[in-house]
């Protein structure tokens, strides 16, 4: 998973020296057009506002993923945690399980697949739900205590009801689809 970053990072590098460099030669051909017969401009003289640097690297950026075999699936805003997380997927040390939203999209959950527990994955469910709604604009916060009061996490029948339990003695495994289920309260239940 690291060499795949640090080639990630390597590569972001050629690509900042390479959108510095042809705004250089930016540079050059706008001064040649307006008859100047100074010398060239140095690397020196060449100045982007922080705007024009933001622009240009996120370009670079898009660039990448949009080039990268591994990463082309992923958003234009993409986080550190999600480029490490499919980096994890594709060599095998994590799992996507797929969250029924209803009517909204499926949301891919990726988690360990060993170790984790049914709290791992109702964190991991947090994190991703959270990040999608910040990118769909959506300020509305959400009570997590309230959900998982309310609702148990279930997959084909079976509900995740021992936040300690590994989710593997359930009989999750890759590519899995989750759900919630509310919970039925019990009411003067006898012993």
């Amino acid at each position: 998973m690291d060499n795949h970053i640090h080639h990630l990072i390597f590569t972001l590098r050629i690509e900042r020296y390479t959108l510095y460099t042809s705004g250089m030669n930016e540079a050059n051909e706008a001064q040649q057009r307006l008859g100047s017969n100074d010398e060239k401009l140095d690397m020196e003289n060449v100045e982007f506002s922080h705007e024009e640097l933001v622009k240009l690297t996120k370009e670079a950026i898009d660039k990448i993923i949009e080039s990268d075999p591994l990463l082309c699936g992923l958003p234009r805003d993409v986080t550190v945690e999600e480029i490490k997380a499919q980096t994890a997927v594709t060599q095998g040390q994590a799992i996507t399980l797929y969250l029924n939203r209803g009517e909204l999209p499926k949301l891919a959950i990726v988690v360990p697949p060993h170790n984790t527990t049914v709290l791992d994955l109702k964190k991991a469910i947090k994190r991703h739900t959270n990040l999608a709604l910040r990118r769909e604009h959506v300020k509305k916060k959400i009570s997590w205590k309230h959900i998982w009061k309310k609702y148990h996490i279930c997959f084909q029948d079976v509900k995740l009801t021992n936040d300690s339990e590994n989710i593997k003695a359930y009989g999750l495994s890759n590519k899995m689809e989750l759900h919630y289920v509310k919970r039925h309260r019990e009411k003067n239940k006898i012993q």
